[in-house]
């Protein structure tokens, strides 16, 4: 845009310089007109000479000797079209003024010389010397593309502020996201484990009961491991092995349900798909990752007593894609913050790690080229989110 409007400047002030020298030269015209011919029409010079003032162009006209012409009996400057001059100043310094400015304004233009023909020798000599110079107007804009590169420097910096601004803020954010992140994440198994433990001081002598702990605290160090596999994998290209993505909803799913009470309120999960089996290539650690947040994040926003989370797989064996709903009875959305909802650092509750879902939203589209949005939500009823994955 900057280039495209110098150019164009430069274009438009060439022209309006043509157009000026051709003023010039029309007075320059009338002018050796008038020197020359007894047999002049006063009233189209008067006319020439109110359109040059008109104009705006400077001109300042001097004699033979190509000094400026003043009438020294009043003190007065003759000879001066659309220049200004400072009458404060002493005849001699004006003169001085003159000089300089038609000595600064010949270098840009050559001065117009009006001869006078002696019709009765034929010898021609130079009676006097017009000197011109840009109007106001054609020097302002000279300077335009200046100051518009003036300004388009400032935008730019500005920019590039505002820009430096909010990427500092967003690794903020994902700093301070990632670190809430790694603590929800370690929160379930930490406190699953506290609860075991309890309980193994409880039936320290009970073997079957002991047993049947000893399985469950197997799941959750199992869950720990995969947590620390999980943080490994970012910023790193994953393997995609073929996968049944069935076992591993369900298997996450399962292990959520045995440990809502810790998790929130009385939340029911459900699981409908018409297929037991959907291979896919996916990384299992990274998609687990997925579901738990998406999950988790419909069983906070179940603000009331009971509620229930559905999960629902739709598999379309021609395309061989698969799409899976994730809907909730919570709060729901506003129109805005569908769109936020995945910025990192965003969050709709107030103790909110605010990374869950922008993490979920890039292993999905970025590790498994699938699709994760919003599918619906209505404020007080719930939501949907929606994974697609596969050619579909």
């Amino acid at each position: 845009m900057v280039i495209g409007t110098l150019l164009y400047s430069h274009r438009l002030v060439d022209q309006l310089k043509e157009r000026e020298q051709r003023i010039a030269a029309l007075f320059g015209d009338a002018l050796k007109y008038l020197k020359n011919s007894d047999d002049i029409d006063a009233n189209l010079y008067l006319l020439i000479v109110d359109y040059v003032r008109n104009s705006g162009v400077p001109m300042v006209i001097t004699d033979l000797n190509d000094e400026p012409e003043y009438d020294l009996a009043s003190y007065k400057k003759l000879n001066l079209i659309n220049f200004p001059i400072d009458t404060t100043l002493s005849v001699p310094e004006q003169i001085a003024f003159l000089k300089s400015e038609t000595r600064r304004m010949d270098k840009i233009y050559k001065p117009i010389r009006i001869t006078y023909k002696d019709p009765n020798t034929g010898v021609e000599s130079i009676t006097n010397y017009i000197h011109y110079g840009d109007s106001i107007i054609l020097s302002k804009i000279e300077e335009l593309p200046f100051i518009q590169l003036m300004l388009g420097l400032v935008v730019v910096v500005i920019g590039y502020l505002s820009f430096a601004y909010l990427k500092r803020s967003e690794q903020s954010n994902i700093w301070v996201g990632m670190s809430k992140e790694t603590a929800h994440q370690l929160g379930t198994p930490l406190s699953s484990l506290l609860g075991w433990a309890e309980m193994l001081r409880l039936n320290a002598f009970d073997p079957k009961e002991v047993n049947s702990i000893a399985v469950e605290i197997e799941k959750d160090i199992e869950r720990l491991n995969r947590i620390a596999t999980r943080f490994s994998k970012i910023g790193s290209i994953p393997d995609l092995k073929e996968q049944n993505v069935v076992t591993i909803i369900s298997g996450v799913m399962g292990y959520l349900e045995d440990r809502m009470p810790r998790l929130g309120n009385s939340v029911t999960l459900s699981l409908d798909t018409s297929h037991d089996e959907i291979i896919l290539p996916i990384n299992r650690e990274l998609f687990e990752w997925v579901m738990e947040n998406l999950i988790k994040n419909a069983t906070e926003a179940i603000e009331t007593q009971t509620g229930s989370i559905s999960v629902t797989l739709d598999y379309n064996e021609k395309a061989h894609a698969v799409t899976i709903d994730v809907a909730d009875t919570g709060k729901g959305l506003e129109g805005r913050q569908k769109k936020e909802i995945f910025r990192p650092g965003y969050s709709t509750k107030s103790r909110g790690w605010g990374l869950g879902l922008s993490l979920a939203k890039r292993i999905i589209e970025e590790y498994h080229h699938g699709k994760l949005f919003v599918k619906e939500s209505t404020p007080g009823k719930g939501t949907t989110f929606r994974i697609k994955l596969g050619n579909g």
